[in-house]
């Protein structure tokens, strides 16, 4: 073919000819033995497709609403009027690190994990008179119920409506 210029009819027939041509092949050897099925085929052929050209812009919306995201939580943070560790969070309440950590992951306490030191910070208000505050397990129990929130949504959630108690 070398340097001939095909029409667009010619050129996709030409294509399709030489996909055939490697899918005989690869059929005739061990290698697709196994994924002789049209659907198998038709997923490693876009695989194939996708590896040899990929999307020239990827779409930036997710990282926009990220990038927006960060300094919306970093506020969220400041606003919850301090946090401690969970050492602190413990010795405040008169439980140990593990057993905090514990409540933490089982949904019944406020906090957040911070990236950077892989470190669990919990909002201050929650705690009163070296207790958990009445009503946060309560509330943390029904937000919890469909795994929608995520710690800032529980956090977000928990600071507007004290607000208006």
């Amino acid at each position: 073919m070398g340097t001939e210029v095909l029409d667009a009819s010619e050129a996709e027939a030409q294509v399709v000819t030489n996909i055939r041509g490697v899918l005989r092949k690869l059929a005739r050897t061990k290698v697709l033995a196994s994924a002789t099925k049209p659907a198998t085929l038709a997923r490693l052929t876009d695989k194939a497709f996708r590896a040899e050209f990929p999307i020239a812009k990827p779409d930036s919306r997710q990282a926009a609403a990220i990038a927006r995201g960060i300094p919306a939580r970093r506020k969220l943070v400041e606003d919850e009027g301090g946090s401690l560790s969970a050492e602190d969070a413990a010795r405040e309440i008169g439980i140990s690190k593990q057993a905090i950590l514990k409540r933490y992951q089982k949904g019944q306490l406020i906090a957040w994990r911070q990236e950077r030191q892989s470190a669990v910070r919990f909002p201050v208000w929650q705690f009163r008179d070296h207790a958990v505050l009445d009503g946060i397990e309560q509330a943390l129990k029904i937000l919890n119920a469909d795994n929608r929130l995520d710690d800032y949504g529980r956090m977000f959630f928990s600071f507007r409506t004290r607000g208006f108690s």
